[in-house]
């Protein structure tokens, strides 16, 4: 993908420029994280666009799927847009499970135990914004520090 061709140039005359991109234009990838399981994941926006703070993702469990039960020190932000699901709060499966519809927002805090799982056959569709880690350690990255950051996402 040419990323440079979604650039729009801010009128503002400041150095950054906007970015922009349809979610089709963006490959699915299986979520290569240890545990996930029937998990596809598009990284809509990230420091390889120019955002040093946020990264923004879509991902996708199927049928029978989950994400690694995961705890980190960023926080995310998260909106489901389709299908239903279950989001696991500890480190114990019973009583720690929330359900997930359309419409549903939620926010996951530094450190919170988390998993996003799917039984049903509709798969269930959301964006993840996410803290680059950097923002919870030291200095967001600004091209001082070569490969620091990167793929945080």
């Amino acid at each position: 993908m040419n990323q440079q061709a979604n650039r729009i140039e801010q009128d503002t005359g400041a150095t950054g420029s906007i970015f922009l991109v349809n979610a089709a234009k963006i490959p699915v990838e299986k979520l290569d994280k240890k545990d996930a399981q029937k998990v596809q994941v598009q990284y809509l926006i990230d420091e390889r666009q120019g955002s040093d703070r946020f990264a923004l993702r879509l991902y996708t469990v199927h049928k029978g799927g989950h994400t690694p039960l995961d705890q980190h020190p960023y926080e995310h932000h998260v909106y489901v847009l389709k299908g239903e699901g279950f989001l696991r709060q500890s480190k114990e499966a019973v009583g720690s499970l929330k359900t997930l519809k359309p419409g549903d927002s939620i926010f996951i805090p530094s450190n919170a135990i988390h998993q996003f799982s799917n039984v049903k056959d509709m798969p269930l569709v959301f964006l993840c914004v996410k803290g680059n880690p950097q923002l919870y350690t030291h200095e967001v990255p600004g091209g001082d520090s070569e490969g620091e950051g990167q793929n945080y996402c």
